[in-house]
C-alpha cells in the first residue's frame, strides 16, 4: 500500500479529472442506459450513437426516448463541465444545431443553446470516477477494442519517406513545444535553476519523477548547489551525498537501499555520520520516504543508485552541469556520452544510453534551445537544432512502438532517430489516444495519397 500511495496521488495530479476520451468509451460501451436532464425529464438511452472520433459532435444517429412517446434522433456531445459548450465555440458552430443530448462530469452551465437557439438537454454521467480513470489508465490500450485500425500501412510500404517525414514533423513540433514552455521558466527562475530541476526530475523516470522532481524543489529551496560544502572534484563529496540522500528520506539507509546504491559499509557510515551533522538545518523538510516506489524496479533504476548518479554529476560540475552541457552542444559534440561520464564513478555505471538519450532530448536540448532563443543566439540554436536532428535513437519506449504499430501495422521505417522517437509519442499521446484523426499530419498524407491514386 504505501509504496503505491504517491502513484496514485501522482496519477490524480496528472489527471485531474478522466479525459472525456474516457467518458466517451463508457458512453460507447453503455455503461448508462439512462440519464436525468437539467430540465427534470429521464431520457432513456435506446440507442448511444455512432462515435465520431473528432470529426464534429461525439456521437451521430443517437436515439432517445424522453417519456413523451416521441423517440428523438441527434447528436450527442460530451464534455467534462457544460461550459465547455461555450468554451469550445459550439454555441456559435452551425455542425452542432443537431445536438440532442449534452453529457457531462460537472453542470456548470443550465442555458446551453445551439447556434440556431435551440436549448440542449444536459445531464450529468453518473458512471463513477473511479470506473472513469481505470477506463483513463488504460487508454490508449484499449484502441482495438474502441475499433482502432492501422492507418497507414501502404503508405508506409510504398512512401516511407513521406511517413518518416511527418512523423519528424511531429517531433518537431514536440520539441518546440517543450522550448516555449522552458523559456517562460527560465525568464521566471533563469537557466541555472530551471536546467537543474529537470535533469533531477529526468533521473526518476516515470515510476519517481514526482518525488525526484520534489527533491529537486529542495535542492533549489536550501540553495545546495551554492553551498561552500559543494565543490567540483573527481571523486564524490560525502557531505553532498549525505544531504540528497537524506532530503529524499532514505537515511538512515537501509540495507536493501544501501546495496542497491552501490554504497559499502564504511561509506554508509561516513554519509549517515555527516548527514546527521546537517539534517537541523532542514527541519524535517524531506522527500516522504514512501514516496519512493522501489519495487518492480530495475537495479539500476532504484531511486537510491539514481540519486548517486545525481551526486556524481553535481560533483563532477560543481554544481553547475549547465556550463559543460552547453561547451558540448556548441562543440558538436555528443550530449548523451557527457551524460554518462558525467555520471559515472569507479565500479559504478553511469546512465545508460537510453536514458542519456531521452534526457538529452526532452530536457537538455530544449533548454539550451529556449535559451538560445531568449538571447537571440542564432549560432547556438543552430547547434541545438543539428544534435536534435542528428541524435540517434537507443531503445524504443512502449508508446512509441504502440503508435508505430497503429501507423504502419509492422513495416519498418527507417532513420527515424531520437526526433522520430519523440514524434511518435507525441503521436500516441495527442492524436491517437484523444482520436485526433483530423489533426494528425500522417492521416493527411493518407487522405492525399489516396486522392491521388
Amino acid at each position: 500500500m504505501a509504496q503505491n500511495a504517491y502513484t496514485e496521488n501522482d496519477t490524480r495530479k496528472v489527471i485531474s479529472s478522466p479525459r472525456e476520451l474516457a467518458m466517451s468509451a463508457a458512453w460507447n460501451a453503455g455503461l448508462q442506459r439512462d440519464v436525468l436532464t437539467t430540465d427534470g425529464r429521464t431520457a432513456r438511452i435506446v440507442y448511444h450513437g455512432s462515435w465520431s472520433h473528432g470529426y464534429g459532435p461525439d456521437f451521430s444517429g443517437a436515439m432517445l426516448d424522453f417519456g413523451d412517446g416521441k423517440l428523438v434522433s441527434g447528436d450527442v456531445e460530451i464534455h467534462n463541465r457544460a461550459s465547455e459548450w461555450v468554451t469550445h465555440g459550439h454555441h456559435l458552430d452551425p455542425g452542432y444545431n443537431n445536438v440532442v443530448l449534452h453529457i457531462v462530469r460537472v453542470n456548470d452551465d443550465d442555458s446551453v443553446r445551439r447556434a440556431d437557439g435551440t436549448r440542449v438537454p444536459t445531464a450529468v454521467l453518473t458512471v463513477p470516477d473511479e470506473a472513469l480513470f481505470a477506463i483513463d489508465t488504460r487508454l490508449p490500450g484499449i484502441w482495438a477494442e474502441l475499433g482502432g485500425s492501422i492507418c497507414a500501412a501502404d503508405l508506409s510500404a510504398h512512401e516511407p519517406a513521406t511517413v518518416t517525414k511527418a512523423i519528424h514533423a511531429l517531433g518537431d513540433q514536440r520539441f518546440h513545444a517543450k522550448s516555449a514552455h522552458y523559456q517562460a521558466d527560465i525568464i521566471e527562475h533563469g537557466v541555472e535553476a530551471i536546467m537543474l530541476r529537470a535533469l533531477i526530475g529526468g533521473f526518476g523516470y516515470s515510476a519517481n519523477r514526482a518525488p525526484m522532481e520534489h527533491l529537486a524543489e529542495l535542492v533549489l529551496r536550501y540553495g545546495i548547489i551554492r553551498h561552500p560544502g559543494l565543490k567540483q572534484q573527481d571523486q564524490l563529496d560525502t557531505w553532498l551525498v549525505g544531504v540528497l540522500l537524506g532530503l529524499a528520506g532514505f537515511l538512515p539507509l537501509a540495507p536493501a537501499d544501501a546495496h542497491a546504491a552501490g554504497i559499502l559499509p564504511e561509506d554508509q557510515y561516513r554519509i549517515e555520520r555527516s548527514w546527521r551533522g546537517s539534517a537541523p538545518a532542514f527541519a524535517g523538510d524531506t522527500v516522504p520516504a514512501i514516496s519512493w516506489q522501489v519495487t518492480r524496479v530495475r537495479p539500476a533504476n532504484h531511486p537510491a543508485y539514481r540519486i548517486m548518479q545525481l551526486a556524481t554529476l553535481l560533483s563532477r560540475t560543481g554544481g553547475d552541469p549547465l556550463v559543460p552541457m552547453l561547451e558540448c552542444v556548441f562543440a558538436g559534440e555528443h550530449t548523451p556520452q557527457l551524460l554518462r561520464d558525467l555520471t559515472t564513478r569507479p565500479w559504478h555505471p553511469g546512465l545508460g544510453a537510453g536514458r542519456a538519450t531521452a534526457i538529452t532530448a526532452s530536457v537538455v536540448l530544449p533548454i539550451i534551445h529556449a535559451q538560445a532563443v531568449i538571447e537571440d543566439n542564432a549560432a547556438l540554436e543552430d547547434a541545438v537544432m543539428r544534435e536534435w536532428i542528428g541524435l540517434p535513437h537507443t531503445e524504443w519506449t512502449q508508446p512509441a512502438r504502440r503508435a508505430m504499430n497503429q501507423v504502419t501495422g509492422g513495416v519498418r521505417l527507417r532513420g527515424l532517430g531520437e526526433r522520430g522517437h519523440q514524434g511518435l509519442l507525441h503521436l500516441d499521446r495527442q492524436l491517437c489516444a484523444p482520436r485526433k484523426c483530423s489533426a494528425c499530419p500522417i492521416a493527411h498524407a493518407v487522405v492525399r495519397s489516396q486522392v491521388g491514386q
